[in-house]
């Protein structure tokens, strides 16, 4: 009797100790992600450069940096699945969670050269990791070939972004008042140091406490970087496109979602595949491959008609993200 009640405790000190450890690493994330997008924003602004611009490299940067720290730490404790699943799971939430959450709230104008630029690159994204995962694996030679795309794809954003700088529109978003009336660049950059780090911490601690908790309820990494890993990292991609939308800065709203899921396969998974190589499940690319790549055709789609995002639409790409996690728990 002593002894099943010692097992007991136990038992519930793990789920304790763990469910703590995934939330602490969450929450720091979520923090340290804020305080690197604000920085980016504020140095955008110091350069003069366009909120386009902002939106699709530098915010994107500051808001898939918890899916990198996530799939960094993963790779280094050999939990390949865990980065894999995140950034799969993490662009399809980016499209039909965040985009068609603010879509419905607030209908989006989608600047046209990001359906003539940007767009075609995210379609190609998914279908390059489709093509370079034929063969059950992501190897360092992939993971090159993701990372020059990604310089290709930062080099073709910076040269077509035009200098012209729109005030009302960057006026528009607000920035913590120990940024908003800084113009010191170090200070900038230490911030930036220091969110790099949190978010670092942060990651380490969500995977060990999000795997440790997978183990404990016999549920497969997989499901739970793809659901849980997928949709804690994507809320800075929330936070951002949500106040960018409420705000009435669509340049920033749209422009974050697609430089982010351009971000996740092409440096993420070219970083991870470097430090080392990841195997991919033949199930992945029947399902998971398919709906990634059908998500980003559907906000192709819908941003072609007059390059606005209606509220309907919205809502169309929400409850076809809550159709991907149903029909992926039935699975």
């Amino acid at each position: 009797m002593a002894r099943s009640r010692h097992f007991v405790d136990k038992y519930k000190m793990e789920i304790t100790g763990s469910f703590s450890l995934f939330i602490v690493g969450l929450f720091l994330l979520v923090l340290s992600a804020n305080w690197l997008i604000q920085s980016c924003v504020k140095i955008s602004f110091l350069l003069k450069l366009t909120p386009l611009f902002i939106g699709l490299v530098l915010v994107a940067f500051g808001t898939s940096a918890p899916e990198a720290g996530v799939g960094i730490m993963a790779a280094i404790k050999n939990q390949k699945a865990v980065a894999l699943g995140t950034v799969i799971g993490s662009n399809i939430a980016n499209i039909g969670l965040i985009l068609g959450l603010c879509a419905f709230l607030t209908p989006l104008t989608v600047n046209k050269s990001i359906f003539k630029r940007e767009l075609p690159i995210m379609i190609f994204s998914p279908i390059l990791l489709y093509v370079l995962s034929l063969d059950l694996l992501l190897s360092r030679l992939d993971g090159l070939i993701f990372i020059l795309s990604f310089l290709f794809f930062c080099f073709i954003s910076y040269k077509g972004a035009k200098k012209s700088f729109d005030d009302k529109e960057a006026q528009n978003f607000k920035l913590n008042k120990s940024l908003q009336n800084s113009n010191s660049l170090f200070l900038i950059i230490t911030i930036i140091l220091f969110s790099l780090l949190g978010i670092i911490l942060g990651a380490d601690l969500m995977v060990r406490g999000g795997v440790k908790l997978a183990r404990i309820f016999g549920i497969s990494p997989w499901i739970v970087s793809i659901t849980v890993f997928a949709i804690g990292t994507s809320l800075p991609e929330l936070v951002a496109s949500l106040t960018a939308s409420l705000k009435k800065i669509p340049s920033i709203s749209v422009g974050n979602v697609v430089g982010s899921n351009i971000f996740n396969i092409l440096f993420i998974l070219g970083i991870v595949a470097l430090i080392r190589p990841i195997s991919v499940a033949s199930s992945v690319l029947k399902f998971e491959f398919p709906v990634l790549f059908l998500f980003s055709i559907l906000l192709f789609t819908v941003m072609r008609t007059k390059y606005k995002i209606t509220r309907k639409e919205g809502l169309v790409m929400f409850l076809g993200y809550l159709a991907f996690l149903f029909f992926l728990l039935r699975r």
